[in-house]
C-alpha cells in the first residue's frame, strides 16, 4: 500500500505537463471553412453566389421557353369515326361494352388518372410557358390525315340542346373549348383576328363551349346564365355552348389533345367536322397569323362550293 503524501507536499509538487501543439494556420483555415460552410448564417462563398446565380438563370430562360422549346403538334387531333347527334342503338352500345380494346383504353386511362396528383393542372401551368402543350401547325392538316371532331353536347344560351356536329355542317366552325378566366383570354389570343375577318359571313361558325366536370360549379353557372347573355352578344347565343358533367377520356379529351384542363383549347372544323387546325395555351404571333391565314382558305373552298352548288341549281 502506497504511502499518502500530505496535502502541503502535493500542493508544493511540480507536476511536469508536455506543451500543448498549437494548430498551424492551414489547420485554422481548414477549421473556420468548414465551420462557415456547415453555418446557416454566414453569407455565401462568392463561388456559392455564381452557382445561385446560374440557377437562376436557368429557371428564368426555362420560364421563357428558351431551355425547354414547347413542340409542335404531333399528331393530328380527333376521332376516327365520323360523329353524329344520333344516340347510340342498342347495337353500337353492345359492341362497345364487348369491345377488348375499349376496355384495355379504359384501364389505361384510369390508371393515369390515379398516377396524377390532385394539383396535376396547376403544376403543369406553372411550367414555362404556362403549360403549353404544342404549337399549332403552319398549314392546314391535309383533309385525308384529318380526323373528326367528336359530338359534344350542351345548352346553349338561348336555352336549347345542341349538338357540334349539328352546328359544323355545311360550316367552317372555329371552336374554343375553356372553362376558367384563364382558358378563356388563352381562347381570345387566338380567335380574336379571325372574328375581326370573318364572324356574320356566311358559312362561318365561332362555337364556344364552356365545360364544367364540377357539378356544383356547373350549378352556379347555371344561375349566372342571365349575366352571361348580358356579356355575350345575342347573335352568339346559339353558338355557346354551357356542357356538364366529365368527359370521356378515350373517347373526347385524349383525341383532342386535352391533357390539362386549366388551357383555352382552340380547333378549326371544316363543314365535314374534320379537325384541320388546333391550337393551345396562349398563342403566340406566329399561330395567330397560321389560324388566320388557314380560315381564310377554308372560308375560300366554302363560298366556292357555295357557289357551284347554285350553279348547279
Amino acid at each position: 500500500m502506497s504511502a499518502r503524501l500530505p496535502l502541503r507536499a502535493l500542493a508544493r509538487t511540480r507536476v511536469a505537463v508536455p506543451p500543448v501543439s498549437r494548430p498551424s494556420l492551414a489547420a485554422a483555415v481548414r477549421f473556420a471553412s468548414s465551420s462557415e460552410a456547415s453555418s446557416s448564417k454566414t453569407p455565401a462563398t462568392p463561388a456559392a453566389a455564381d452557382v445561385k446565380g446560374k440557377a437562376k438563370d436557368v429557371k428564368s430562360e426555362a420560364n421563357n421557353g428558351t431551355i425547354y422549346p414547347v413542340p409542335p403538334l404531333a399528331r393530328p387531333l380527333g376521332v376516327y369515326s365520323a360523329p353524329t347527334s344520333e344516340p347510340k342503338s342498342a347495337e353500337q352500345k353492345r359492341k362497345e361494352l364487348l369491345d377488348a380494346e375499349r376496355h384495355k383504353a379504359k384501364r389505361r386511362a384510369l390508371i393515369k388518372e390515379a398516377s396524377q396528383g390532385y394539383f396535376h393542372d396547376y403544376n403543369l401551368a406553372r411550367k414555362h410557358n404556362g403549360g403549353k402543350l404544342y404549337l399549332g401547325p403552319p398549314v392546314l392538316i391535309r383533309e385525308d390525315a384529318a380526323l373528326y371532331f367528336p359530338d359534344l353536347t350542351g345548352k346553349a344560351l338561348n336555352g336549347k340542346m345542341t349538338h357540334t356536329t349539328d352546328l359544323f355542317k355545311g360550316n367552317v366552325s372555329l371552336v374554343t373549348i375553356l372553362n376558367t378566366r384563364i382558358s378563356e383570354e388563352h381562347a381570345n389570343s387566338f380567335v380574336e383576328p379571325v372574328l375581326e375577318d370573318w364572324e356574320g359571313a356566311p358559312h362561318f361558325n365561332y362555337v364556344q363551349i364552356n365545360h364544367q366536370a364540377n357539378p356544383l360549379k356547373s350549378m352556379l353557372l347555371s344561375f349566372f346564365t342571365s349575366s352571361m347573355k348580358r356579356t355575350i352578344s345575342e347573335d352568339r347565343w346559339a353558338t355557346y355552348m354551357v356542357s356538364s358533367g366529365e368527359w370521356s377520356d378515350i373517347d373526347i379529351t385524349t383525341p383532342l389533345g386535352i391533357e390539362n384542363k386549366l388551357l383555352g383549347y382552340v380547333f378549326l372544323v371544316d363543314s365535314n367536322a374534320k379537325v384541320r387546325w388546333a391550337g393551345c395555351g396562349l398563342a403566340t404571333e406566329k399561330e395567330t397569323a397560321d389560324l388566320r391565314r388557314a380560315t381564310a382558305v377554308l372560308m375560300r373552298r366554302a363560298q366556292e362550293d357555295a357557289e357551284k352548288a347554285k350553279t348547279a341549281q
